[in-house]
């Protein structure tokens, strides 16, 4: 130990007498730790920590599968015969919904986030609750007003007061008995802020057809995923013999909750920490080269310690000893810049991160920084120490390595470490290039709205509660008795704003990455195949208009459609479902039949949106009338003239009046509803360019250095080439000569990077091939551009040596 610490001792004392080296060394090593640790601690917060909540590892969603999509939901009976016979699966499963619903109770009205959810639900995460209880089969089936609440809102609205059970709140103006508060770590859905039991319907054909459930459920210990599938295929196959115009070519599917819930950040993660390991190994080799040149111009000091008595492993000693200085100087403040990248990073994506993952820095993050801190100083600290080790210190002490740029295997080490720099650099360079392609490409692509002057909404209306004897047909009539009054006072009223052309009203926005409910359906006269589904959405009759939706056949909704009727007689499709589905027929002669039996006329042909992102093509769609749909639910849509944000305030202010106890939420302009679905992709983008920057500036640094370091080892070969007659031309193609033997290599190597990364990649492109020429030629030719820059300024102080003058000093 003693040993250690004077070696320590040494090395510190060393270090302190060259500041600049040691400052650039420890900065070097700063950028690489620091990248590797933010993105790690993001890693491992979404994707290796496991779920705050019981038995986590045994938590899945189970869905449909009709490929290639997977279908989230289900209908309420087809749950309750996966709950009824999955018994040797399951230890628990349960279903839920979203809407949303208005706080009245607590002063002025406030929009929340509701969860209906079956009693089954709790049971799947271990009845997580911090007060109270949840709420029990019998209450679901009487269809009782209780509620759960989230611990975030019984905190700021209820002040934590544990008095609060058996206190009722009112939520959409009807009365609820609160029975129980979620405990601090339980956040699912996401989203939630109260769950309330939800009602299932009895079997019906209507409400088969409806697809709106999402199931969530705990396998039995020791019931693996392949065994539940098998047990769910088992019940899918029953259903498709039983019901098949509903099932018929249905299967299932089990996926662990925490796969679903970081799908969408897994592979980019996954693409970033292989960016920002990349970085650290430029860092390293960096390292290593400053490191060699370090122990190049120490020959001298080395070879009198060893003259002096000290042995070959004293030596080694030494040199790993400021390698690990170094590393720990890097390792803490790769720590302390990490710190600050993570709340960048958070807050450049705050709602592309799961709402479960809480990205710091805690002690598995520091365990995994030593762990990467050792692996950096066996990066570059070994081959110093070696090449310290095979100095011949008779050879040093004659001086013979004034004049050279020492030995030709050292030349050969740190050239090849120069050439992997470029190489790594051009790897990441092209990846960084790749996906601002990409994203130019998708630029590009027309989401299918056509009106960029809109301003959008989020509402939530009441609609009566649904009892248990209640008859659907009866309920509905209810439901849409109340809600078509209102809702045609609402567009009145924003219609009446100066400044306003027309006004919509759907129960989703177009182009918002979010897929609608769909269902089966059939044509009479044609024979669909298995996997014939549409996807349905609730719309008024100004909104194709507003959102600059071609008509392309027919006609849009008027007020008058289904006027004598309680659900829709006219529908109209988009272009993808007649081109699919009504090929060489006129689609405004055909009948569609979809929820019950009743046909509907299809009175028009719109065009194509795409709903779930501009790199998702249009899927086939079936719109109804807003007014028939019995959903509370809403979006409204104003196209004006001039700036759409400028409206918000008379938006506000018009719903005040129309509807005081409705308040809007998530208003935004279309372009901000379209531009969000590239929000990941323009995550990617900026940190791979992030990281290419910094690849290309530490890459750029180490060229440099080693042809500085060479010019200046060679003015006396300079010198007397000069003396000799050379010009300067002469000297500057030597100079460069020796800077094309480190670039040529490189290039070459890392463009066989750049075609890994690629396919690395691949799920992360769109419009841009993973071997796109003009992508890795225009990063080759940059990256060649900037390490001639790089070679420039030794180059030019090369041609200036006075050749007397460095004859004189040699």
């Amino acid at each position: 130990m003693s040993a250690l610490a004077r070696d320590l001792r040494h090395a510190a004392r060393a270090l302190l007498m060259r500041p600049t080296f040691f400052l650039t060394a420890v900065l070097t090593l700063t950028l690489g730790i620091g990248a590797v640790a933010a993105i790690f601690t993001v890693y491992d917060a979404v994707l290796l920590k496991p779920l705050p909540f019981a038995h986590a590892d045994r938590i899945v969603r189970v869905t449909r599968e009709q490929p290639p999509a997977s279908l989230s939901t289900i209908s309420a009976q087809a749950f309750e015969e996966w709950r009824d016979r999955s018994g040797d699966a399951f230890d628990a499963i349960g279903a839920f919904v979203v809407e949303t619903r208005n706080l009245t109770s607590a002063g002025e009205a406030q929009r929340l986030t509701v969860y209906k959810v079956t009693p089954g639900f709790w049971n799947v995460f271990g009845q997580p609750f911090a007060l109270g209880r949840s709420f029990g089969e019998a209450e679901e089936r009487q269809n009782e007003r209780v509620v759960v609440l989230g611990d975030a809102l019984w905190r700021t609205q209820f002040g934590g007061d544990a008095s609060v059970i058996g206190r009722d709140i009112a939520l959409n103006g009807e009365s609820f008995r609160v029975i129980g508060v979620a405990a601090p770590t339980f956040r699912y859905p996401a989203d939630a802020q109260v769950w309330i039991p939800t009602f299932l319907p009895g079997n019906t054909t209507r409400t088969r057809g409806m697809n709106y459930l999402r199931p969530v459920a705990r396998l039995r210990d020791g019931v693996s995923l392949a065994q539940a599938k098998a047990v769910m295929q088992g019940i899918s196959d029953w259903q498709a013999r039983t019901y098949p115009d509903e099932h018929a070519g249905m299967s299932a599917g089990v996926t662990p909750l925490k796969d679903l819930l970081s799908g969408d950040v897994r592979r980019p993660l996954q693409m970033l920490l292989i960016a920002a390991a990349l970085v650290l190994l430029i860092a390293c080799v960096n390292l290593a080269n400053l490191m060699l040149a370090r122990g190049q111009a120490r020959e001298h000091e080395l070879a009198l310690r060893s003259a002096l008595g000290a042995g070959q492993t004293r030596l080694v000693r030494q040199v790993l000893a400021e390698s690990l200085l170094i590393a720990l100087a890097g390792a803490a403040s790769g720590l302390a810049l990490a710190r600050p990248a993570i709340v960048a990073l958070t807050a450049l994506a705050p709602d592309l991160l799961p709402a479960y993952a809480a990205p710091a820095i805690d002690l598995r993050v520091i365990a995994t920084t030593a762990a990467v801190a050792l692996a950096t100083l066996l990066l570059f600290g070994l081959l110093p120490a070696w090449r310290a080790a095979q100095s011949d210190p008779l050879h040093a002490l004659r001086g013979a390595s004034r004049s050279q740029t020492g030995s030709r295997a050292q030349v050969r080490a740190r050239s090849a470490l120069v050439a992997a720099e470029i190489a790594l650099a051009l790897t990441l360079l092209a990846g960084a290039s790749l996906l601002i392609g990409s994203l130019h490409q998708l630029g590009k692509v027309e989401s299918g709205v056509g009106s960029p002057q809109v301003l959008t909404a989020s509402f939530s209306v009441s609609l009566p509660a649904q009892q248990p004897g209640d008859v659907a047909d009866e309920w509905a009539a209810r439901a849409i008795g109340q809600l078509t009054p209102r809702l045609e006072a609402i567009e009145q009223r924003l219609r009446a704003l100066p400044g306003v052309t027309a006004v919509a009203l759907a129960n989703r926005l177009p182009a918002s990455g979010d897929w609608g409910w769909n269902s089966r359906f059939t044509i009479p006269g044609r024979t669909l195949d298995d996997k014939a589904l549409a996807e349905y959405r609730f719309v008024s009759a100004d909104y194709f208009r507003t959102f600059g939706i071609p008509v392309e056949a027919g006609r849009a909704f008027t007020a008058t459609d289904g006027a004598h009727s309680l659900y829709p007689t006219e529908v109209l499709v988009n272009q993808a479902f007649a081109d699919r589905y009504l090929a060489g027929s006129d689609p405004l002669s055909q009948t569609i039949t979809i929820f019950g039996d009743q046909p509907k006329r299809i009175v028009g042909v719109v065009g194509n949106v795409r709903q779930a992102g501009l790199d998702q093509p249009p899927n086939t769609e079936v719109y109804f009338p807003v007014s028939k749909s019995a959903v509370g639910d809403l979006v409204l849509a104003i196209q004006v003239e001039g700036d759409a944000l400028g409206y918000t305030e008379p938006l506000r202010r018009a719903m005040r009046e129309i509807a005081p106890d409705v308040p809007l939420y998530s208003i935004r302009t279309m372009d901000e509803v379209t531009g969000a679905t590239k929000r990941l992709r323009e995550f990617n983008m900026i940190l791979m360019s992030a990281f290419a920057a910094v690849a290309l500036l530490l890459a750029a640094i180490g060229l440099y250095g080693v042809i500085a370091f060479s010019v200046g080892s060679r003015r006396r070969e300079i010198g007397v080439r000069q003396a000799l007659g050379a010009a300067g031309g002469d000297i500057r193609r030597l100079v460069f000569s020796d800077g094309l033997r480190m670039i040529v290599p490189g290039i070459a190597l890392g463009l066989l990077g750049a075609l890994a990364l690629g396919r690395l990649i691949a799920s992360q492109l769109y419009g841009v091939g993973v071997a796109d020429p003009v992508v890795l030629a225009g990063s080759a030719l940059f990256l060649i551009a900037a390490a001639l820059a790089a070679c420039a300024i030794p180059t030019v102080h090369a041609t200036r040596v006075p050749p007397m003058e460095a004859l004189r000093n040699e």
